[in-house]
C-alpha cells in the first residue's frame, strides 16, 4: 500500500509533463507528433454527411481511433518512440476524440486494440461457432493489427503481446466505469475461466491476469489523478502492486 501511494504521488508531481509527452517531450525534426489528424483533408460529400449524421457516435469514434492506428504516421512514431509510448499515444488520442471523457476514452482504447477479428466458441452440438468481434474488413483489420504495440514486457514471447492490450484496457474501463477494481478483477478472472473452457484455443493465462491487474490499477487511480498514462502501469514490475 505504501509503495502504491508513493508511486501515485510521484506520478502526480510529474503529471503535466507526462500528459504532454510526445516522445521525449519534443516534436521530431519533421514536426510529427502523436496528435496527428486522420482524414482531415477529405472534401465534403452529401453521402459522407448523411452517413455520419445517422451513425451512432461511438461507432464513428471507434472508426477514427482505428484509422489513427492504421495510419503510417502511427507506425513511424511507434518505431521511433517505442511500444509503450505507442500505447500512451492510443489512449491520448482516444481522450481527444472523446472530448476528454475518461470512461469513453478507455472504451475507445479497448475497441482500438482488439486483436481478434472473430472468436470461435465451443458448442455442444455444432463443435464451434465463429462470433465476429471487430466488424472490420479483412484488409483493414490486418493493417491495424500490424501496427499495434506488441513488445510490452521483458518476458514478451516471440509472437508478441498484442492480446495483453485488450486485457489491460478492458480492466481499466471496468474499474473506472464501475469505480470498483474488485468487480473488474472478478470479471477478468471470469473471462479467463470462460476462455479456457469455451473458446477454441483459449487458456487460463497468468500473464493475462497480470495485464488485467495493471489495468485495474490504472482505471482505479484515474478516478483520483486524471492525467495518468498506461505507461505508468505497464512498466510496473511484476508483483509491485
Amino acid at each position: 500500500m505504501k509503495r502504491r501511494i508513493v508511486i501515485l504521488l510521484l506520478v502526480l508531481a510529474g503529471a503535466p509533463v507526462l500528459a504532454a509527452a510526445q516522445c521525449d517531450d519534443e516534436p521530431s525534426p519533421d514536426g510529427l507528433t502523436w496528435d496527428f489528424d486522420v482524414g482531415s483533408g477529405k472534401g465534403f460529400s452529401i453521402g459522407g454527411f448523411l452517413r455520419d449524421a445517422f451513425t451512432p457516435q461511438i461507432i464513428t469514434d471507434t472508426k477514427r481511433i482505428r484509422d489513427y492506428i492504421r495510419d503510417d504516421r502511427f507506425q513511424t512514431l511507434r518505431l521511433r518512440c517505442g511500444e509503450i509510448r505507442a500505447v500512451d499515444g492510443i489512449y491520448l488520442k482516444s481522450l481527444k476524440i472523446s472530448d476528454y471523457d475518461i470512461g469513453r476514452a478507455l472504451f475507445l482504447s479497448l475497441m482500438a486494440v482488439l486483436e481478434h477479428q472473430k472468436v470461435d466458441v465451443k458448442m455442444p452440438v455444432l463443435s464451434s461457432v465463429a462470433l465476429p468481434l471487430t466488424f472490420e474488413e479483412d484488409s483493414l483489420f490486418k493493417a491495424r493489427l500490424a501496427h499495434l504495440p506488441s513488445r510490452l514486457y521483458p518476458d514478451t514471447p516471440p509472437e508478441g503481446d498484442r492480446d495483453k492490450l485488450q486485457h489491460f484496457f478492458a480492466s481499466a474501463y471496468l474499474s473506472y466505469a464501475t469505480e470498483s477494481p474488485d468487480l473488474a478483477r472478478t470479471s477478468g478472472n471470469f473471462v479467463e475461466w470462460g476462455e479456457a473452457r469455451f473458446i477454441v484455443g483459449g487458456a487460463d493465462d497468468p500473464r493475462d491476469k497480470r495485464s488485467n491487474k495493471q489495468g485495474e490499477a490504472f482505471g482505479r487511480d484515474l478516478l483520483v489523478v486524471k492525467t495518468l498514462l498506461p505507461s505508468d502501469y505497464l512498466r510496473i514490475p511484476k508483483g509491485a502492486r
